[in-house]
């Protein structure tokens, strides 16, 4: 896993501007290609969204749907927490994160506007201080308000990534699973809206969220769906009837992910910043193997 994790999680480690995704997408193509897999994608266009999910495999036939998202989210300046189970926890974490940065930009135009303000009242050398103090404000405060792709994305979510080019290259393209690496799915669900159009309605969807670490592993899915056949007995069990997070749009969900439990909600820590850089190789590798046990039992 170590040199997946080196291609997805340093090479190819920002996967947030269209150009990023290009770049990040015909890699893919390749390395499925070289495996033996086939690619297509799944495209949706508006003004405001670009949607672009990978295929690969027979989608149309398949079993089992392995599914990832491959976009990387803003970098954030506030420490965020992530809830892969809670999507109104993940709203107001961003609400806090806008209010700040928006509150830190008014605050640093404020500090320029009243520089260049006293200018007329001041001598010389401190007219010159004053008009340099107005222009690193100002570069500061639109700096807060222009969105950067985070650099290190090892949980979100480029070991999922790692993950299923690491299935590709072990599996045979023969089998009756396809790979699915989803756009638009760290700051929406766009990219699963956009699965379940294309997806078999009777075939398992097993969602990969935060893989790299934590404390705990989590399987969550939707009732009546059965994990007792490939589950780890180590793994939290978490069972929705109505779910209002990624489980809500496929009939037989379930979803994998790692973090910590904090006041009773799963808790993904340090994403969207640059501690979000750890990685558990052995845990990763024994969720590959798990999945191998489920693909070719199908």
């Amino acid at each position: 896993m170590k040199d997946e994790m080196m291609l997805v999680g340093v090479t190819l480690a920002r996967r947030y501007t269209r150009k990023q995704k290009e770049v990040f997408l015909a890699e893919m193509c390749r390395q499925c290609r070289q495996a033996g897999w086939k690619t297509e994608f799944q495209t949706q266009h508006s003004r405001l969204l670009h949607v672009c999910n990978l295929v690969i495999g027979d989608l149309a036939h398949a079993k089992t749907v392995i599914a990832c998202a491959y976009d990387t989210p803003v970098k954030a300046h506030l420490p965020i927490r992530y809830y892969p189970l809670n999507p109104r926890k993940n709203t107001q974490a961003e609400g806090w994160n806008l209010a700040l940065e928006w509150g830190l930009a008014a605050l640093c135009f404020f500090i320029a506007a009243f520089a260049v303000y006293s200018l007329k009242s001041l001598s010389l050398a401190m007219k010159i201080v004053m008009v340099i103090l107005a222009i690193l404000t100002a570069c500061i405060g639109i700096s807060l308000l222009y969105n950067r792709g985070n650099r290190m994305n090892f949980n979100r979510n480029s070991a999922s990534v790692a993950l299923v080019l690491r299935l590709i290259q072990e599996c045979s393209s023969s089998t009756t699973t396809a790979f699915v690496l989803v756009d638009q799915c760290c700051s929406s669900y766009e990219g699963l809206k956009l699965l379940k159009e294309h997806c078999p309605s009777q075939a398992e969807v097993i969602l990969l969220d935060c893989l790299a670490y934590g404390e705990k592993m989590v399987c969550a899915h939707k009732k009546g769906v059965d994990v007792s056949g490939w589950k780890a007995e180590d793994w939290i069990d978490k069972i929705y009837e109505n779910p209002d997070n990624g489980l809500r749009f496929f009939d037989r969900s379930v979803l994998l992910a790692s973090g910590s439990i904090d006041k009773h909600q799963f808790v993904v820590r340090h994403t969207r910043s640059n501690r979000d850089c750890q990685i558990d190789i052995p845990r990763l590798e024994r969720i590959l193997e798990i999945l191998k046990g489920r693909i070719n039992g199908r």
